[in-house]
């Protein structure tokens, strides 16, 4: 057999099993020249992989082997090696120096491995390498590195605690390496950094320079106080950087001059714990003849757990982030003073556990999104809101929002809010459409709340709530009042919200009446949920709203027969009864009074046993009943055909014949 291609196709990313017979058969082919065993479970491959001499591509990613076999490096004519997130795989064979042909190893998230074999120098026709774990000897150390010079795309080297002095670090030669565009340089963070030598380690880095072609550069775990100076006043240099990443570097004291990067898009400065103040050398270096805007081409930059952060300087007329949209500050504690004042470009700002944070925000006319947190962190938020939560920094955040001018800010969250907040229209941005105010307990209205653009509010769990102030909100569709239990009236909506289309009210127990002419005639949908005062209101004064369509009644515990005959609007063409505990009759003139009404559903009603077809007026065309009711057994007894049983309901398709229910 002359198979010269053994591909896996699967795109479900699930382990696919193979028989020993099959991949030793398999190994029998002898004229194989490509072999993907990709998301196969392999956990080894048996020594005669060798016989495979043409082979010259293998793929063995995304499997669970835990070994290689020597003989796998006699594969001399083998140009690809891939053992992508192999992550039980701890050691690569001792003989990968033999594989001199070999151009592409990519080892990327393969977590397990504990350093390099020996003599990589060897492959010298190494163009991608993706990852280098430095060793503790010198034949497997940095120095391996020196003369694959040409090595293209992306580049990890870690474990460079393993690197005792900067002659080693030279020897890497990584200047040479001029088509590496992204590069990682990886300390462990678990390492002693009380018992670092800081100047050897800035000495390591400053030999660890890259070519000037970099894109992207990122520094994990580096242990000493300052960075060399090629991070400095060399920084200017790399004009195609753009993106650099600095994580766990927890003896930091002072940054480099990164404004000076000019082409620099994408920044995150993580875990730099020593740091405590940001000053005038983020911006430019002292000794730098650069002049212009600073970080002139920054579209996103990120702060997090920066524990010892205390000031972020900014300069008298400072002019930089012309271009920055996204802004990110997440986790430092003792960070306070302002944010730059004037941000032209920022899209998305996040503020998280900065308790002592001043938000002083100016002008900001392109923000989309604001999202000011304590403890919880929302990651799903939507991209044209504000969300205030959890934080000592409601009232400033809500007072810098006129201030921003943005005709983006659609929404409007605040939420898990413990101390006093007041609201006012004054807070609220001109494009504001939607209001969610959740677990504010000391919340209040300063004044009667209007707004030209509002379409949805949405109130829940606001204990201190007693009245609900609206003066003018001529675009309002939906208002949904929950859990506010001393919340007592609504205010006239006919006349504040003249085109309200849906209204939710829910749990709120002292609320005792709409009013005379609360309803707007725009109201469509009424949904009214466990309100027990406002139930004996209804059920005495009737509902006068002639554009209701659906109307949805929960846990009215008190009702016994229902509904009144002109209690409820003839407009109706729905209604639902759920959990009314003690309804024992359906009043007949009340439904024919219902003369528009297509479905009725009733559920959880214990004591409704019996109803006739005069009970119901000759517009229903659908009843639905809850198979928990005692109607049930009565209907499933039947076995009538004209019946539609479904596994929670039931329903009655021929309504218009409903002498069925005469003999119930």
């Amino acid at each position: 057999m002359h198979m010269r291609t053994f591909l896996n196709v699967n795109v479900h990313f699930a382990s696919i099993h193979i028989e020993n017979e099959l991949l030793f058969s398999l190994l029998q082919l002898r004229c194989l020249r490509v072999l993907s065993f990709k998301y196969f479970f392999i956990e080894s491959l048996p020594d005669s992989i060798e016989n495979l001499i043409h082979l010259y591509y293998l793929d063995l990613s995304y499997t669970p082997i835990v070994r290689l076999p020597e003989s796998l490096c006699k594969l001399y004519n083998l140009q690809t090696l891939k053992l992508s997130y192999c992550n039980k795989l701890e050691m690569l064979p001792s003989r990968m120096q033999d594989l001199v042909n070999l151009r592409h190893l990519n080892i990327e998230e393969t977590f397990s491995l504990i350093e390099m074999p020996k003599g990589m120098s060897n492959l010298k026709h190494l163009n991608s390498l993706w990852h280098y774990i430095v060793g503790r000897d010198k034949e497997n150390g940095i120095r391996e590195l020196g003369t694959l010079d040409n090595l293209h795309g992306s580049l990890c080297i870690s474990n460079l605690e393993n690197v005792n002095n900067s002659c080693e670090a030279s020897e890497a030669k990584m200047s040479n390496k001029k088509h590496i565009n992204i590069l990682e340089l990886k300390w462990l963070s678990h390492c002693d950094i009380d018992i670092v030598d800081f100047q050897n380690e800035r000495e390591i880095l400053n030999k660890l320079q890259p070519h000037r072609n970099l894109k992207e550069l990122s520094i994990v775990g580096y242990r000493s106080e300052t960075f060399p100076n090629w991070l400095g006043l060399g920084l200017s240099c790399y004009s195609n950087m753009t993106k650099l990443r600095m994580n766990g570097c927890k003896n930091c004291r002072q940054l480099p001059s990164l404004g000076q990067l000019p082409s620099l898009q994408h920044m995150e400065l993580f875990g730099l714990d020593g740091l405590e103040r940001i000053g005038g050398e983020f911006y430019k270096n002292g000794e730098s003849s650069h002049e212009g805007t600073h970080f002139r081409s920054l579209q996103s930059l990120a702060f997090h757990r920066m524990h010892g952060w205390r000031e972020w300087h900014i300069p008298d007329g400072f002019d930089g982030f012309p271009k920055l949209k996204r802004l990110s500050i997440h986790d430092c504690p003792v960070l306070s003073g302002d944010l730059p004042a004037h941000l032209p470009a920022l899209e998305q700002l996040t503020i998280w556990k900065c308790e002592e944070l001043a938000l002083s925000l100016q002008r900001a006319p392109q923000l989309h999104q604001l999202l000011v947190m304590g403890t919880a962190c929302y990651r799903n938020s939507a991209r044209c809101e504000v969300l205030i939560s959890e934080t000592r920094q409601t009232k400033s955040a809500l007072k810098c929002l006129p201030r921003i001018q943005s005709v983006y800010l659609q929404a409007l969250i605040i939420k898990d809010c413990w101390s006093a907040i007041s609201i006012s229209g004054d807070y609220l941005p001109a494009t504001l459409q939607y209001l969610q105010i959740c677990n504010c307990s000391k919340l209040t209205f300063s004044e009667p709340l209007q707004h030209t653009w509002l379409r949805e509010i949405f109130v829940y769990k606001c204990d201190s709530l007693t009245l609900f102030p609206l003066l003018a909100l001529p675009n309002l569709k939906a208002l949904s009042i929950t859990y506010c239990p001393h919340l007592v009236s609504m205010p006239e909506l006919r006349f504040v919200a003249p085109h309200l289309e849906t209204l939710y009210i829910a749990y709120c127990p002292e609320m005792d009446s709409f009013g005379e002419e609360c309803l707007p005639r725009s109201l469509t949908t009424l949904r009214i949920h466990n309100c027990q005062k406002l139930a004996r209101w209804i059920t005495s004064n009737g509902l006068r709203s002639q554009g209701l369509t659906h109307l949805i009644l929960t846990f009215w515990k008190e009702v016994k027969s229902f509904p009144r005959e002109g209690c409820l609007p003839t407009s109706l063409e729905s209604l639902q009864l759920w959990y009314f505990s003690n309804l024992e009759t359906l009043d007949c003139k009340g439904l024919h009074h219902l003369t528009s009404l297509q479905q009725l559903t009733i559920k959880y009603c214990p004591k409704l046993e019996n109803f006739t077809q005069e009970n119901l007026p000759a517009s229903v065309a659908k009843l639905r009943i809850g198979e928990e009711s005692p109607l049930r057994r009565k209907l499933e007894e039947m076995n009538d055909p004209r019946i539609q049983y479904k596994p929670d309901d039931y329903f009655i398709g021929s309504v218009n014949n409903l002498e069925i229910l005469m003999r119930i």
